[in-house]
């Protein structure tokens, strides 16, 4: 498995100058298959058994999201969504990895902005979602059903407390690694 080089981004980097362009952190985008995917089109209303999350019109969302239109439909097909199917599995799409002493001094403010991020996510895409977040030898590693969401919350520790961030992409899926330290 051959890896990018990684995109590190610095506030404190004098070359990058002050632009208001936004960063862009991944190159050469490529379409990866990705087996949890439904390859063939499920039909309207097919809800996952375990989120209770409803396909509708070729995406999954909530119940909030669905148009009201007052009709009762049939009994809709119960599957897994691929974000739950992921999680059983425990195959992350992204790993966020938090160091350096900042980060158990915050530990609270740090779990927020996580969780927000998470909700951003997940009111854009349904399937972003945080798989697991576990915490040893000193590091907090958050694993999360793809790499946008594993993207999001590595720009936002960035933007809300500077630091270190590292961005890492596998060449043959999407796992995107993001790598964030700051030490107190």
């Amino acid at each position: 498995m051959r890896h990018e080089e990684p995109v590190r981004v610095s506030r404190k980097d004098p070359t990058l100058g002050v632009s208001k362009n936004p960063v862009h952190i991944r190159r050469n985008v490529e379409d990866f298959d990705d087996p949890y995917t439904e390859t063939a089109q499920l039909e309207n209303h097919t809800t996952c058994r375990l989120c209770a999350y409803i396909y509708m019109s070729g995406r999954w969302c909530s119940k909030e999201e669905l148009p009201s239109n007052g009709t009762k439909a049939k009994e809709p097909a119960m599957v897994i969504c691929p974000a739950c199917r992921k999680s059983q599995d425990r195959v992350p799409g992204g790993v966020v990895t938090l160091s350096g002493g900042f980060v158990w001094e915050h530990e609270e403010e740090i779990m927020n902005l996580i969780k927000n991020e998470a909700g951003k996510g997940q009111a854009v895409n349904a399937l972003e979602r945080v798989i697991s977040l576990d915490s040893s030898s000193g590091k907090m590693e958050i694993t999360t059903t793809n790499e946008k969401l594993a993207q999001r919350i590595g720009k936002a520790l960035h933007k809300a407390y500077d630091g270190h961030v590292e961005y890492k992409w596998s060449e043959d899926t999407k796992l995107a690694r993001v790598n964030w330290r700051r030490d107190a």
